[in-house]
């Protein structure tokens, strides 16, 4: 079998599929990934057959530039004869399944990693969003969605027929990489000089989606209430990080808060942390969460799509995403309760090993490909 992954940035690749090339090349079938900057990941280049460089172009109002893209890709596919096309993230799942109209040996396999159609976008944003799904629903063979909210979705707006939607326990996680590791917890929280404090981390990128402001409005608040000492950690980048320094100092938290920027040492950040935050308005499923259940971390997360379905076992906190009140509230339970924490660090670590890890994962991939092609 001949499998061509694409993603519209090479980081998608990086982070998220390279289990899966290994074990489709572990069957002895060929694994291409296709890209924008592929070229610039040695561990994306060494874990597939061969790797293509596509300009996905993601602004909409550059016509000529889309439609360079599509033709790039359509001749790719069209070169090679690929058995398989999986696609993954908006921008390159729409211009690809465009890019093979009319060539009928090749199966398309799309995974949603979150429908942008959402309860809270404007109903013109969402008819936008519903339109582009609909219009390349026609050329897909196969869909997988990776939580309960967009499986309801693609079944009742028929983005896809219900014998050719599974819903996947998002892309697995390998729960071995992420356990709890109470050396490194102690060397860690001593090089961020937090040895004393009750430490929340958030791991995402700084952007509006992932609303961080909401964090530090709540946290201002905990720290009117004196429950003791804390630490904010944020680690990522984003276009955001300005305002959330303005924003810090002007909340009088400027002794609070960390901005690490770009980590690559996750693990043994989420092994220092007290509890791990996610204050999205939008999700998927999200990858740092799963993280933290794997190192039995409790969570407070927003209460949306994706979070939900993590945390209903009553691994964490969910609260509203705009709600300054409710993320007060959560954090307070989790600072005066560390028993609940322990409980909901043992939760977390279950529900993974119960649903979500790689090998499972992957697994169902493999089952549907060798049903469906």
């Amino acid at each position: 079998m001949k499998i061509l992954q694409v993603t519209t940035v090479a980081t998608t690749l990086n982070a998220f599929l390279l289990p899966y090339a290994k074990a489709f090349k572990a069957l002895g079938w060929q694994v291409d990934a296709a890209a924008e900057g592929v070229n610039d990941f040695p561990g994306v280049i060494a874990a597939h057959d061969n790797v293509y460089n596509i300009d996905f172009c993601r602004n909409p109002l550059k016509i000529k530039q889309l439609l360079a893209s599509v033709v790039q890709i359509r001749r790719l596919i069209k070169r090679n004869g690929y058995d398989v096309v999986h696609v993954h993230t908006p921008i390159a799942a729409f211009l690809t399944r465009l890019a093979t109209v009319g060539l009928t040996k090749t199966k398309i396999f799309y995974t949603a990693h979150g429908f942008h159609y959402i309860n809270t976008n404007t109903k013109v944003k969402n008819f936008i969003f519903y339109l582009a799904e609909k219009i390349a629903s026609f050329k897909t063979d196969y869909l997988f969605v990776i939580n309960n909210e967009d499986y309801k979705f693609a079944i009742d707006k028929k983005i896809a027929p219900k014998d050719k939607v599974t819903k996947i326990y998002g892309i697995g996680v390998d729960e071995s990489l992420y356990q709890f590791n109470a050396d490194m917890r102690i060397q860690k929280r001593h090089q961020l000089n937090v040895e004393n404090e009750f430490v929340i981390l958030q791991i995402a990128e700084l952007n509006h989606n992932k609303n961080q402001q909401q964090v530090l409005r709540a946290l201002a608040k905990i720290k009117q209430q004196q429950l003791g000492e804390f630490k904010y950690i944020l680690a990522g980048v984003g276009p955001e990080l300005q305002q959330l320094e303005l924003l810090t100092k002007q909340l009088n938290l400027t002794d609070d808060v960390q901005f690490l920027g770009f980590r690559n040492d996750v693990q043994d950040l989420i092994s220092a942390a007290d509890v791990v935050c996610l204050s999205s308005q939008r999700e998927g499923l999200p990858r740092c969460i799963m993280e933290a259940m794997c190192a039995e971390r409790p969570i407070i997360a927003s209460n949306i799509r994706g979070c939900n379905d993590l945390l209903s076992s009553g691994c964490g906190e969910l609260v509203q995403y705009n709600d300054t009140e409710a993320w007060v509230e959560g954090f307070t339970t989790l600072i005066k309760k560390p028993e609940l924490r322990l409980t909901m660090g043992r939760k977390g670590l279950q529900e993974i090993k119960k649903n979500y890890t790689e090998k499972d994962v992957v697994s169902s991939v493999i089952d549907i490909y060798q049903r469906y092609v």
